[in-house]
């Protein structure tokens, strides 16, 4: 399962460190996430006028539940190690959720959205009568 990770917020004041870069290297050093998701940066897409060089967005492969658990958790973790704490959405085929915090009850809630079996993915038509 391929789950896009996204934030919204500025660079921390404190060390002029991208908050998406920084959820990035936590995730990659993580030992739960690492040993169960493959995660890497999608550069930002080429814009007329644009410097190039910069991510919009992490990638991270998982092949089962207690992945997406685990890598939940960890984006609740980090996001309450900053001092302006960013919103870091998980999105995976057209679904979203927000991650508040670790409690299991979100670690739960995060895992059912994303786990859920989109019409499309099981051969499903939505768009007939």
């Amino acid at each position: 399962m391929q789950v896009a990770i996204v934030i919204d917020g500025e660079a921390d004041a404190e060390s002029d460190d991208q908050p998406l870069t920084s959820l990035y290297r936590w995730l990659t050093q993580d030992p739960d996430v690492s040993r169960h998701a493959v995660i890497s940066l999608v550069p930002e897409e080429s814009r007329a006028g644009d410097m190039g060089g910069a991510f919009e967005v992490i990638n991270a492969v998982v092949a089962q539940g207690i992945a997406l658990g685990s890598l939940a958790v960890a984006c609740a973790t980090w996001r309450a190690s900053r001092s302006a704490a960013p919103v870091v959405r998980l999105e995976r085929d057209g679904v979203t959720v927000t991650v508040e915090d670790g409690s299991p009850e979100t670690v739960t809630r995060i895992v059912d959205a994303l786990n859920r079996p989109q019409p499309e993915a099981r051969g499903d038509r939505t768009d007939e009568p």
